[in-house]
């Protein structure tokens, strides 16, 4: 089981014309604290759409925007977000490898909807035997519902699994059940 970014892979920043800050007229560290203040309704699927999880996010800043404007920055983040996140260049190859010795791999995120199309253009579901979003499941790591989510998924017990992943609270929660937890730096 493993983390997707700052684990398997990594993003760019945007270029200063693609900030949301920027787009949304708000200093970076409003921005950042709207993320942080709305991350778990976004991360356990409480908006329907990409764009609703951003007007949730627009809204906690305070902003009010003309019609459109929320669509128009949800295309624009979402084509950033499919240039801009890249695999670290052993990941495939890694993948390959743990798969090809018969071991079951599964990508485990916390995130909101604006994940799967940075997957999707990764072509990660091609290397994994699932992915595992937590705005899809409904769960976020720590919780023990994602860990058995993904568990369930590829039909294997809490004692036969590793998971990786940059955060400490994250591998103690996998741990917590039972799963062999690696924090990767």
């Amino acid at each position: 089981l493993l983390d997707l970014l700052g684990t398997t892979a990594w993003g760019e920043p945007p270029p200063p014309e693609e900030r949301l800050s920027i787009q949304l007229g708000v200093p970076e560290a409003v921005l950042t604290d709207s993320f942080e203040r709305t991350r778990v309704y976004r991360g356990t699927g409480g908006p329907r759409t990409a764009e609703e999880s951003l007007a949730v996010v627009v809204e906690a800043c305070g902003v009010d925007p003309e019609p459109g404007f929320v669509r128009r920055l949800t295309e624009m983040h979402i084509s950033f977000l499919r240039r801009g996140v890249h695999l670290y260049d052993d990941t495939v190859r890694v993948l390959r490898e743990l798969r090809g010795r018969g071991m079951k791999t599964a990508i485990v995120s916390n995130c909101d909807h604006f994940t799967r199309p940075a997957v999707e253009a990764l072509g990660l579901e091609d290397e994994v035997d699932a992915v595992i979003l937590s705005f899809e499941l409904g769960a976020m790591k720590p919780d023990a519902g994602i860990y058995e989510g993904v568990l369930r998924r590829l039909d294997v017990g809490a004692e036969d699994s590793t998971f990786v992943d940059d955060q400490a609270d994250y591998c103690d929660g996998a741990a917590a059940l039972g799963i062999r937890a690696l924090r990767i730096e």
